[in-house]
């Protein structure tokens, strides 16, 4: 079970973006420009490699507030999917 509490928040957001894996799924959190709004991004994959690695019509993605309640529901989108990997 994925659980980045304490691990990120937005101010971490608008520096870097997170990186992580839980079992075969691998994942990444990170800040993007959606129809000139601030949003927060997370895409997964089955791993082992890294993002860069993988074409991105092999990544789920979807878009979430960029807020601490938005952070809460992408962490519970992952954990959603983790389920099938």
């Amino acid at each position: 079970m994925i659980d980045l509490t304490g691990c990120v928040s937005i101010p971490y957001f608008k520096k870097t973006v997170f990186t992580g894996s839980d079992g075969k799924m691998r994942y990444l959190l990170g800040k993007a420009e959606e129809n000139e709004e601030t949003v927060l991004k997370a895409w997964y994959w089955e791993g082992p490699y890294a993002s860069m690695y993988v074409p991105e019509e092999k990544k789920t993605a979807a878009v979430f507030p960029f807020s601490e309640e938005g952070i809460s529901q992408a962490v519970a989108w992952l954990n959603e999917a983790a389920v099938n990997f």
